[in-house]
């Protein structure tokens, strides 16, 4: 039904709005191109059909059938050429207000990027690095403080931490450091500013030695030794920052995939974190964790992801350190593999986003404001063996667009969003 209705909604929704809230003197005029303009303060009858009076037909509309208040995904490729795409990630590489796209592939060892050329397309690859050996995990930030985002791999094989410096407008002219060589089976790599500094530091999971890591940025685009957070998180495999305990340090989370467990590390100031304290230790298969306030309460609560029992579940911040037991939100997910949160149906609630690779499945799950979500909503089943799944404002729409890498296919997809008949339905 909802395909076959849409077109004539947001047609007629569109008459509506110029018909109910006209606000001057009747009018009747027609352009020089033959457009007709009609302008009512009151009723207007067509055809003898009072259809200002359709609006009330149509908000009964909606109710009976919600899915028409969602926003629709389109589903567009970026690229097909990244070799068991592992990550994608986005941020605005060369300067020109326009969110990029960058990708990370296992089996060409390769970090490329994909200029936004502003009308809905992207370039063809530009290659950042062919030699990131299993890259794994990328993430982008300004590391040296000079106006431009670069980029940063996790790389499985040489166990590596590397940062690739943009020499502006989104060269990299294959400029590589490595922060570290003793990450074993780096899985996952994050930047944020741990010692308030002003300068961003790095985070790293690695999965074969269990570790959460930190590296010191000292500045002039160079690193500390490697700082051991923990070496308890068996087969840690995901790693983020948020402020959770809201005393103005920003703390670390992992997931990690063997002891299925999810943790924070509380950052104690002068570089110094807490011993692990454990949210879940039931996250069975843990993949991805990600921190949002969930609920509007002004807290960042959490989200993990976990492979074995097919979950996305959520962990509520009380405020005080410590956290709810899990709320699922969907243990159908094949084989979850990485969560995410953003506002996709611009309500001011934050909704979820998951990936899973056994169904090749990007879904969302809307936010209901009182601490539920919906059932799962499909956005793509074509993204072969997903690996990751980010949401970001990629055509400067108002909306917040989804992407995905797959593995399988060898993947960046993106799936640009269109909420205007959300924003027509509210104004009805």
């Amino acid at each position: 039904m909802q395909g076959a209705c849409l077109p004539w909604v947001v047609g007629l929704c569109c008459l509506l709005l110029t018909l109910v809230t006209a606000d001057s003197k009747p009018s009747i005029t027609v352009d020089g191109s033959g457009t007709l303009f009609l302008n009512a303060s009151n009723r207007v009858v067509v055809n003898g059909v009072d259809v200002a009076d359709l609006a009330t037909v149509l908000r009964s509309l909606v109710r009976l059938s919600p899915e028409l208040y969602l926003p629709q995904f389109e589903s567009k490729i970026i690229t097909t050429g990244a070799a068991f795409a592992t990550a994608v990630a986005v941020a605005d590489l060369d300067g020109d207000g326009q969110l990029d796209v960058i990708s990370s592939s296992a089996n060409d060892d390769k970090v490329a990027w994909y200029r936004n050329t502003g009308d809905g397309t992207f370039s063809a690859e530009n290659i950042i690095s062919t030699t990131a050996k299993h890259a794994f995990s990328i993430y982008a930030a300004d590391l040296d403080n000079d106006g431009w985002l670069d980029i940063l791999s996790a790389n499985a094989v040489d166990n590596t931490i590397v940062w690739y410096r943009n020499q502006a407008n989104g060269s990299f002219a294959q400029h590589q450091a490595v922060i570290t060589a003793n990450a074993a089976r780096a899985a996952s790599v994050f930047a944020v500013d741990l010692d308030n500094d002003g300068k961003m530091d790095v985070l790293s999971a690695s999965y074969g030695d269990d570790k959460v890591a930190w590296y010191h940025n000292t500045g002039n685009g160079t690193f500390s030794d490697q700082k051991v957070i923990t070496a308890a998180a068996d087969g840690a495999r995901s790693v983020f920052a948020a402020d959770l305990d809201r005393d103005g340090r920003v703390d670390v989370l992992s997931a990690s995939f063997e002891d299925d467990t999810i943790a924070w590390y509380r950052n104690l100031g002068n570089g110094a974190f807490s011993a692990r304290s454990v949210i879940t230790s039931n996250a069975d298969g843990a993949t991805s964790v990600y921190a949002a306030d969930l609920d509007g309460d002004g807290h960042p609560d959490v989200l993990s992801s976990s492979l074995a029992d097919n979950t996305i579940a959520w962990y509520q911040n009380h405020g005080n350190g410590s956290f709810s037991p899990p709320k699922i939100i969907t243990n159908t997910a094949s084989q979850a593999v990485s969560v995410y949160a953003a506002d996709l149906d611009r309500d001011g609630h934050v909704d979820v986003i998951s990936g899973s690779s056994a169904d090749n499945k990007v879904a969302w799950f809307r936010n209901e404001g009182d601490g539920t979500f919906s059932v799962e909503i499909i956005i793509s089943t074509a993204a072969n063996v997903v690996t990751f799944v980010r949401a970001a404002d990629l055509d400067g729409d108002g909306d917040m667009d989804v992407l995905s890498a797959s593995s399988g296919d060898n993947k960046i997809a993106w799936y640009p969003a269109n909420t205007h008949l959300i924003e027509v339905l509210r104004r009805l």
